[in-house]
Parts: structure tokens; sequence; C-alpha cells
């Protein structure tokens, strides 16, 4: 019998080789049945995914309520996310390792009609980096509002409460708890703000409507980014149209 030279080393794998070792056990990582049915549907109320979208809502207007930060720096960092975001995306598209590793990490806030498609992520941060370059800032901030707030109560109070639908995943009572709670944002936004008395009513209903009607409408477009344009649009116009907060 042979025996190995004790002093014979056994050669180090190469870099190819290690690299090609990953990519093998990265490919490995597909989507097992129990996460895929761990993912929540539309229909579900999905707290968690609201709570995600509110948050970073908040997260963006912070910097620039609080911190000065300018309209043209919050697109430029906005344009940086989205980015990434896109980056994410199209990885995932591209290979199905990396979309495994995605939707684990995402489990908590992603549907289960995303697994295989674009997420709301990348609607959600267009579409707010569109409302700090094309809108005045107190337009601005209320578009994000709505889409922080708006959707996830028109979501909220559908799922739970909603009996007449008036469009395909959207009802009346999903609807009316979206305009109430949009026009809630609009009051207590304006009334910090110092916008005159006897304007702040009306504002505010139009706030609330404004939000919900965004939502409502059976637009082609994902609601994330739908809200802000549409009801961004439509506030410009209505503070123009009265005079208020102009220039700002």
């Amino acid at each position: 019998m042979h025996l190995p030279n004790s002093d014979q080393q056994t050669e180090p794998p190469s870099t190819s080789e290690s690299t090609l070792s990953l990519l093998q056990r990265l490919r490995r990582l597909t989507l097992p049945s129990a996460t895929l049915a761990a993912l929540h549907h539309r229909s579900d109320l999905h707290l968690v995914r609201k709570f995600f979208h509110m948050t970073g809502a908040v997260l963006i207007l912070v910097p620039y309520l609080y911190f000065g930060a300018s309209s043209v720096t919050m697109a430029a960092g906005l344009g940086l996310m989205l980015s990434l975001v896109m980056s994410i995306e199209y990885a995932r598209s591209r290979w199905e390792w990396v979309n495994g590793i995605a939707v684990r990490i995402l489990r908590p806030v992603m549907r289960d009609t995303e697994v295989n498609q674009l997420s709301g992520i990348p609607f959600y941060v267009a579409s707010c980096l569109l409302a700090f370059l094309l809108f005045p800032q107190h337009v601005a901030v209320l578009a994000v509002l709505y889409l922080a707030v708006g959707d996830p109560a028109s979501s909220f109070f559908g799922v739970l409460y909603g009996r007449n639908q008036i469009f395909p995943n959207k009802s009346l009572q999903g609807t009316l708890g979206g305009f109430a709670v949009c026009a809630i944002a609009t009051f207590v936004y304006l009334y910090w703000q110092g916008i005159e008395r006897e304007k702040l009513l009306i504002f505010t209903l139009l706030g609330g409507f404004v939000g919900s009607i965004s939502e409502l409408l059976p637009l082609k477009l994902d609601d994330n980014f739908a809200i802000p344009i549409v009801s961004g649009t439509l506030m410009a116009l209505a503070f123009w149209c009265a005079g208020v907060f102009a220039g700002a």
C-alpha cells in the first residue's frame, strides 16, 4: 500500500474554483414552497407592509422639513436610491438566486404577486423623486403624505370593512377611510404651516378628496406612483388658483 508523503501539501483551490463553488451554492437558494406560501396576498391586511410604507415617507420628509434639505438635494438622494433599487430589481429578474435572497429579506413586506415582477419600491421612490422635482415645497410634502398615509388607510379600511366595490380592489369604504386620513394629514400640515384659517377647512376637505381619488382612479399605473403625481398635480393647481403659498 502506498502512503502519501506527509511532506506533500494539498494545493489550495484556485480563485476561479472558489468563485465557481460560491456561485453553485448561491444558485441553490431557490424559493421553497414554504417561503412562497408565507407571502401575503393583496387582499390581506398586511400591517407590516403598511408600517413599512408609512415609515419610508417619514424618513424621506424628515431631512426636507427639519434639516433644511433643498428639493435638488432630496431629488439627488432619491435618484441614487432609485438607481440602487433598480439595480437590485434587474438582478432579481436576471438571476434566480438573487431573487431568492431578495424575497427572503423582503418577505415581511412583499406580496406574492411581486416575486416575479417589479416590487412597489421603485415606484414609491420614483414618485417621491418626481414630487420634489415637479412641485413646490408644500405640494411635494402633501403628495408624499398622501402616498404615506392615504394608500395604507384605503387598503386598511377596504380589507376590514369593504362591502361596496367601486372598481376592482377598490371599495367605497376604503375610499372613505382614505379620504378621512388624507383630510387629517392635510389639516395638520397646513395648520402647522400657518395657512389662513378661512382657507384651512376648504383645503382640508380638498386634500381628503384629492388623496382618496388619486388612490381610487383605475389607472394602469402602480398606486405608489400614481398617488403622489395625481394628487400633487391637483393640489398644485388648487393652490395656484387660490393664491396660497405663492412662490413656496
